[in-house]
């Protein structure tokens, strides 16, 4: 048995032990949009606990092809494991490893384009003896995936990392990077759009710091963007914020989501259902790093 046929089997052994089901054997039967739960409040709550949310850190996470796709990640020994359940005949399957995890295992954070079909994801790549992380991105089929390719330059360099793409309906790309000339270690950067691809990267200087910079998630429209950041002046490691375009559309000063959101300890992969009802995020605020949601509404308490 080869390495990599090892470790599908003992991802599997773990799948099917109930791990990633919060040790319910077999998967429960949830029925209905979301995975079947009740909808959240105006207070995040974590998400599908015991199915979803359970013992294991998860990482990124989101819905696609209108609710009927939902992949999410488990940090199991080490490696980043990426799963896929689908609304088949209104049961939700369980969960798979999706067939290119390895690709994401080191890593491999994600959201999907706003197409609401395309996952724009993190792949490690070896470039000359260095491991940097580029943005990959796939279509998501209703029985399979399409073919997989990098985005192509400006978003990825050769010689830096990028990661965490999300894109407007206009197909304006918002990502981070640690590229040369940033103001901090890693920066959000825009392509905008032109003529259907990307144009040069843009530094978001008024919403950098000499800080990081991370995770940006914009609204389809363009609106708002959520992102992270470790600048002094949080409630913990990386706090999540949110910026609104006024009408000059220049970014209006970034908020912090406060303790609803934010806590002492770390909160990232900020993203917003394509449906536009709720809002996602992951937290450590419990210990391990768990998947919470809320009405989406409550984002606009942040605007001025």
């Amino acid at each position: 048995m080869t390495k990599r046929q090892f470790l599908l089997l003992l991802a599997l052994l773990v799948l099917s032990s109930g791990i990633v089901t919060g040790g319910q054997d077999p998967f429960p039967r949830l029925q209905g949009p979301y995975l079947g739960q009740k909808p959240p409040g105006m207070t995040p709550v974590p998400f599908a606990p015991g199915i979803i949310t359970t013992d294991a850190d998860e990482g990124s996470s989101g819905f696609a092809l209108k609710g009927t796709a939902f992949l999410f990640q488990k940090f199991l020994q080490g490696r980043c494991h990426t799963y896929i359940t689908r609304l088949t005949g209104g049961i939700w399957t369980a969960p798979e490893l999706i067939p290119f995890w390895e690709s994401m295992d080191d890593n491999g954070d994600f959201a999907f384009s706003s197409d609401d079909k395309t996952l724009l994801y993190q792949v490690k790549t070896n470039k000359d003896g260095l491991l940097l992380s580029d943005v990959w991105k796939v279509e998501i089929l209703a029985d399979g995936w399409g073919g997989r390719t990098p985005l192509p330059a400006p978003v990825n360099t050769s010689e830096d990392n990028e990661s965490y793409a999300s894109d407007t309906a206009r197909g304006d790309i918002y990502f981070f990077s640690n590229r040369r000339g940033g103001k901090g270690r890693f920066d959000l950067y825009i392509c905008p759009s032109k003529d259907g691809t990307p144009g040069d990267a843009v530094n978001l200087e008024t919403l950098n710091t000499e800080f990081n910079e991370w995770d940006p998630f914009i609204a389809p429209d363009g609106r708002y963007l959520l992102f992270c950041s470790t600048k002094p002046g949080g409630l913990g490691g990386d706090d999540i914020y949110i910026a609104f375009r006024g009408a000059d559309g220049q970014w209006g000063p970034p908020r912090n989501m406060g303790a609803a959101v934010n806590s002492a300890g770390s909160e990232n992969r900020p993203y917003v259902t394509r449906d536009g009802k709720y809002f996602f995020f992951t937290s450590t605020r419990n210990g391990n790093r768990d998947t919470f949601w809320v009405r989406a509404e409550y984002l606009d308490r942040f605007k001025r």
